[in-house]
């Protein structure tokens, strides 16, 4: 029986890394039944109920040098975990957990990761150092690719292929459950939007809200979907309580993702903030207006098409407005769009099981 140890940021309540795990678990047991799968995460309890896996604590060093023992290989799973622009501490501890692997010569493979952007020199040269002694890199965007290869990382063994989201599909009744247990009663024109705080944009839920309001006298109703919880929630709730349109709507409760994406496809169109809302919409083949606020976001709009983007710290409820006038001038054409960027991304996802599998059983 192969062992395979998951690292990520795993146990947080963050509704994209939690996705990404999902796709792992949910596709690895596909490809082999056998395999025996422990994640590192902040919350091992939830992890293994939630997941069905073993799970230990990822900030117990005993415990962390135990499982790379064990395992037959490290895989590190999704995210933009490798980057130093939230703080050069989780950087760090990722490299940290690689370079324990490396010493005990278990092979790694970086499974669909974003990485970058690093921008201490320092930071840079350490990730360089540790990168080019994995195994393979699997990255599931272009500017990715082009950020490795700016540090000097061997690209031999890299490979662009796309986020493991992109293989989780909507569940049956994920809607009806998640309206029925909120409470919910919409109507046929749903919009839904997915925000973050973001300290750039200190106006954002004011100009949201505002958006909002234009469409009091239309039959439209506005769902704002949280991505992490708590923290998304609080703020998704600003723009509640400012907005003067009785039809805004905020889901205050964590649903599994493939219900999430079964939600959306009940949508006319999803306003994205957070990238996994952009890959939860496009599952849900629905077209996007993407707001922007990080490389990652802007990168996967680009591979997905999305014609239709702000900055975020340009939105103002007038320019939401043309976006939104625009794509709905132009749906039928964007929503063919969306239809086909999706199934590109869902075979690039493939790729990187197929790799894995690869390197699973290279020796046997």
């Amino acid at each position: 029986m192969k062992k395979l140890l998951l690292l990520g940021y795993f146990g947080f309540d963050n509704s994209g890394d939690d996705a990404i795990l999902k796709a792992m678990v949910d596709n690895l047991h596909k490809l082999d039944n056998n395999l025996e799968l422990t994640a590192l995460s902040k919350d091992p309890e939830k992890t293994r109920r939630d997941y069905n896996i073993k799970s230990e604590d990822r900030f117990s060093y005993s415990a962390v040098k135990r499982e790379i023992k064990n395992t037959d290989m490290l895989v590190f799973g999704g995210g933009s975990l490798l980057q130093d622009i939230t703080s050069s501490r989780s950087l760090y501890y990722y490299l940290w957990v690689i370079k324990m692997a490396i010493n005990e010569k278990k092979p790694v493979f970086i499974f669909a990761n974003g990485i970058g952007p690093i921008r201490k020199s320092f930071n840079r040269k350490l990730t360089k150092r540790v990168l080019n002694k994995v195994n393979l890199i699997t990255l599931r965007d272009q500017t990715s690719y082009n950020f490795i290869k700016s540090i000097g990382v061997n690209l031999s063994k890299a490979k662009v292929t796309a986020d493991p989201v992109f293989l989780i599909e909507p569940s049956e009744n994920g809607a009806e459950n998640i309206l029925k247990s909120q409470n919910l009663d919409l109507g046929k024109n749903i919009v839904a939007i997915s925000l973050r705080h973001w300290k750039e944009s200190e106006n954002l839920a004011e100009e949201v809200a505002k958006f909002c309001d234009r469409f009091i006298d239309e039959d439209l109703d506005f769902l704002i979907v949280p991505m992490h919880y708590p923290y998304d929630v609080e703020y998704c709730e600003k723009v509640r309580e400012i907005s003067k349109n009785p039809r805004v709507s905020v889901l205050d409760t964590q649903y599994e993702v493939a219900d999430i994406i079964s939600l959306l496809k009940r949508c006319k169109l999803v306003i994205a903030m957070r990238l996994h809302a952009l890959i939860y919409a496009a599952k849900a083949n629905v077209p996007i207006i993407s707001l922007i606020y990080d490389p990652k976001v802007s990168g996967l709009s680009k591979d997905l098409g999305i014609l239709e983007n702000i900055k975020v710290e340009d939105v103002t409820s007038d320019k939401l407005y043309k976006e939104y006038k625009n794509l709905t001038e132009n749906y039928d054409e964007r929503l063919e769009s969306i239809i086909r960027a999706n199934k590109i991304e869902e075979q690039k996802s493939m790729e990187t099981i197929e790799l894995l599998e690869e390197l699973i059983y290279k020796n046997d």
